[in-house]
């Protein structure tokens, strides 16, 4: 096993919410396509901001900012969602030249992590179909696609099971 290129640190707020949002925004662009991000978002990304204000107060592990060296390459955004209880990982984000480096396994592996931690069995996300790299990465990592989100005609839910302990691929380290 290679060791982890990779650091996961609770996110910053105060210094890095911006960055956030930049992040967030391109992560929509890559889903969908289409800016639309700030429809939902409010202006410079207020409402955003605030949910995740609240969210990283509850799941500090779970709102990271992934550094590699001195530079913030990513972001995760993940929760435990009670009935049923099971993990959800809102937001797999890389940089886009880090993109199919292979690094994105660090981010799978911190995931489970998590998950562990919380004690839940099983973890969700949501992805739009035309993101067919974001598609590729899900199946490639044991996601499965469980067809259209409820309530939703945008995105297809998909689900993993949570690995009782860490695959010996794709290192990964938290501090």
């Amino acid at each position: 096993m290679t060791p982890s290129q990779l650091t996961f640190k609770p996110i910053d707020l105060e210094a890095h919410g911006q960055l956030c949002v930049a992040f967030r925004r391109d992560s929509f662009i890559c889903s969908f396509g289409e800016d639309g991000f700030f429809d939902e978002a409010g202006p410079n990304g207020v409402n955003y901001l605030a949910q995740l204000q609240l969210r990283t107060a509850k799941f500090r592990d779970g709102y990271v900012h992934v550094w590699r060296g001195d530079e913030i390459v990513g972001q995760m955004e993940m929760q435990i969602l009670d009935a049923p209880r099971r993990g959800y990982v809102n937001l797999f984000y890389l940089v886009e030249e880090l993109r199919g480096s292979g690094l994105g396994g660090e981010l799978q592996k911190y995931a489970m992590q998590f998950m562990r931690r919380h004690g839940v069995d099983t973890a969700q996300l949501s992805v739009s179909p035309t993101n067919t790299e974001a598609l590729a990465y899900y199946r490639k990592h044991g996601w499965r696609d469980l067809g259209l989100r409820p309530g939703r005609d945008d995105v297809h839910l998909l689900e993993r099971d949570v690995p009782a302990v860490d695959s010996a691929s794709a290192g990964g380290t938290t501090s």
